[in-house]
C-alpha cells in the first residue's frame, strides 16, 4: 500500500541545537566534556563540494540503554564521546581518534511502539524531497518528513516495503571521500540489508536511490545482491538467515576490525552476543554479525592483511 506522508515530528535530536547540561556521575574516562551550543555535526569538515549518491555517510544508534551502549562500544572499539542533553533528549557523538564516527541517542518507547535498539543508516542523496516521492511510489512509508538541519543539511527517514528503516541526507558540507584509505581500521564499510526477498528489496533501492544491481554467489548459500553507484559498491542485500534473531528486515552496518573472531569474543565478554559467523566471504574478508547488550545488531569485517593500511583503534 502506498505510504502516506506522516505528520510525525522529527526526533528532537535530529532537529534542533542542544546545550550540554551536565556530565553524568557515571561518566568515565571515555566521556569528553563539551561546553557550549551543539548542533547535529556537519558530515565533512572542512566542507567539500563532492557528493556520492547512495553512499553510507553516517550511522546513528537508537538505543534503549544509552549508558550501557556507550560502555559496550567504548570497550569494543575504544570510542570516546561528547555528550549532550536538552529537553529530555540524550545524544552522544562517538569519536575515534577525535574523529566523529557515529551518533548514539536514547530511544524513548512511547504508546507501545516496537521495542529494542537499532542502528539507523544515513544515505547520501542530492534531492531528498524527490527521492521521498519515489519511495512513496515504491510502497515505502515515511517515518519523519524531510527537514533542514543547521550544519547537516536536509534529511528525513523512511521505512522500506519490508519494514527496514533508513534515512536520507543531502549534506550541505558534501560527503566524506571514497578515498583515501577506505579500508581504515575503525571505519564503516558497505552496509548490508537483510531481507525476506532480496530481489524485490534490491529493485526498490534501485528505483529510489538509483543503484545498479548485480547478483553474486554467496558461500553461505544465501542470495547476495550488490548495490552500486559511481562504479563503487555502496551496499549489499542478502536473505535473512534462519533463526529468531533475524525475524525482521533491517540494515546492518559493518565496522572494519583487525580480527573478526577476536572482536566477536570480546563482544561476548562485554555482554553482547554473536548472531552469525565469523565466516570467510568470497572476496576474502571475514565477517561476523553481532548484537550489543541493548539489542542492536551490527557487523564487523576483517579484511585480508594485505588490504589493511591503518592501525587498530
Amino acid at each position: 500500500m502506498l505510504g502516506v506522508m506522516s505528520r510525525q515530528r522529527t526526533p528532537f535530536y535530529l532537529r534542533f541545537a542542544v546545550m550540554v547540561m551536565a556530565v553524568p556521575l557515571w561518566a568515565g574516562p571515555w566521556t569528553l566534556v563539551h561546553a557550549g551550543p551543539f548542533e547535529v555535526p556537519a558530515l565533512v569538515s572542512p566542507p567539500r563540494s563532492t557528493h556520492h549518491g547512495g553512499k553510507l555517510v553516517w550511522l546513528d544508534l537508537e538505543t534503549t540503554d544509552l549508558t550501557g551502549a556507550k560502555r559496550f562500544y567504548w570497550g569494543l572499539f575504544g570510542w570516546s564521546y561528547r555528550d549532550y542533553h536538552a529537553d529530555g533528549v540524550d545524544y552522544s557523538v562517538a569519536l575515534l581518534d577525535d574523529r566523529p564516527v557515529a551518533g548514539l541517542v536514547r530511544r524513548q518507547i512511547l504508546n507501545g511502539a516496537e521495542r529494542g535498539s537499532r542502528w539507523l543508516p544515513f544515505f547520501s542523496i542530492l534531492d531528498v524531497d524527490a527521492t521521498f516521492q519515489r519511495a512513496l511510489g515504491a510502497r515505502a512509508a515515511v517515518q519523519s518528513t524531510p527537514e533542514d538541519l543547521p550544519l547537516r543539511g536536509r534529511q528525513g527517514r523512511l521505512r522500506d516495503p519490508e519494514g527496514a528503516v533508513f534515512a536520507l541526507v543531502d549534506s550541505t558540507s558534501g560527503d566524506p571521500p571514497d578515498d583515501p584509505n577506505p579500508r581504515a581500521i575503525g571505519s564503516w564499510g558497505s552496509p548490508e540489508l537483510l531481507a525476506r526477498d532480496p530481489a524485490e528489496e534490491a529493485v526498490f533501492y534501485q528505483r529510489v536511490l538509483g543503484y545498479s544491481i548485480v547478483a553474486v554467489p554467496a558461500d553461505d548459500g544465501f542470495e547476495r545482491i550488490r548495490l552500486s553507484s559511481g562504479s563503487r559498491e555502496r551496499a549489499t542485500v542478502r536473505r535473512l538467515p534462519p533463526g529468531e534473531a533475524f525475524a525482521h528486515a533491517g540494515w546492518i552496518g559493518f565496522a572494519r576490525v583487525f580480527s573478526a573472531a577476536d572482536t566477536a569474543r570480546k563482544a561476548v565478554t562485554l555482554g553482547g552476543r554473536v548472531l552469525a559467523g565469523p565466516a570467510r566471504e568470497t572476496h576474502g574478508a571475514t565477517g561476523a554479525l553481532l548484537e550489543d547488550p541493548t539489542g542492536a545488531a551490527f557487523g564487523v569485517m576483517e579484511l585480508p592483511p594485505e588490504t589493511v593500511n591503518n592501525r587498530a583503534p
